[in-house]
């Protein structure tokens, strides 16, 4: 069975046999083409997974501060997930220096798609009773209001005036 038959029929054996050939020398044989598809989609998982954990650490963070009174009695589950993914992003980064290139990029588009969750939530909480009126995305700033340096730092939370303050557009001027 060639190379590429075995790619499309079984993943994993394809894996193993590729190893084995590199490991031989055989590079004739190799099934390029979907190695190199392979190798390029390793690179985009570990973008991705930075992307997932920063929307997941800045879509808690606003839960906290937007959907709670008191984060040490009302957002806990929510203060347990932001505490992973900090202990996860640095790992992640530092095992991938790269990735530290075009952050703000990443950042900015994790904060868009943490600011639908969130207006999401409220609502689903405005309709369950939990909260007395839903957040809207004229509620938020536009522009990421965390340094990459306060995503990371344990037992860092703003509140919602906080976040507010921090990114005010500039005051309009003749």
């Amino acid at each position: 069975m060639t190379a590429k038959k075995l790619y499309e029929r079984d993943f994993y054996a394809w894996t193993q046999e590729t190893a084995r050939l590199l490991r031989e020398g055989r590079f004739g044989d190799v099934d390029l083409a979907n190695l190199i598809e392979e190798v390029e989609t390793l690179g985009r998982s570990e973008r991705s997974q930075l992307r997932s954990r920063l929307e997941t650490l800045m879509e808690h963070l606003l839960y906290i501060a937007y959907l709670t009174r008191d984060p040490r009695r009302d957002g806990r589950g929510w203060e347990r997930t932001v505490n992973e993914d900090r202990r996860q992003l640095p790992r992640l980064l530092e095992e991938n220096p790269s990735l530290k290139h075009g952050l703000d990029e990443i950042v900015q588009q994790a904060y868009q798609t943490a600011c639908g969750r969130l207006v999401d939530k409220s609502e689903e909480m405005y309709e369950q009773g939990k909260i007395h009126q839903p957040v809207t995305e004229k509620d938020l700033p536009q522009a990421c209001p965390w340094k990459i340096g306060e995503l990371l730092r344990k037992d860092i939370y703003f509140t919602r005036a906080q976040l507010e303050q921090r990114v005010k557009p500039p005051p309009y001027r003749m």
